[in-house]
């Protein structure tokens, strides 16, 4: 896949649950992990193994793809006509760019636009 310029996905860091109020502390609950999390978004040259983009930090429970939809500008910029390689999380990525698609675990074949 040398049409590849940046292959991107979130990474969580798990938290303490915040203090406060627990409409506060949703915020920062992953029903997916099951944890208190912050996350944030990082895209990674593949040819050079580097983080080429690290996005600021979210709340745990926001979604992947609304991180992505956030720091597109960036990502664009950065691909000049080249492909984004990304999870399932990002499947709506492909009506703005390029991109290929992983599918779920268990199948290693791609979904490309």
């Amino acid at each position: 896949m040398r049409d590849v310029g940046v292959v991107v996905d979130c990474t969580v860091l798990p938290i303490n649950r915040p203090a406060g109020s627990l409409q506060f502390g949703t915020k920062f609950y992953s029903g997916k992990h099951h944890i208190y999390c912050v996350k944030a978004e990082i895209g990674v040259n593949p040819r050079t193994g580097t983080a080429s983009t690290v996005s600021s930090i979210h709340a745990g429970s926001t979604h992947d793809f609304s991180i992505f939809k956030e720091h597109f500008p960036q990502f664009k910029a950065q691909l000049g006509g080249s492909k984004v390689l990304a999870d399932s999380a990002y499947i709506g990525a492909r009506a703005d760019l390029d991109a290929y698609i992983t599918k779920p675990v268990g199948t290693p074949q791609l979904a490309s636009r």
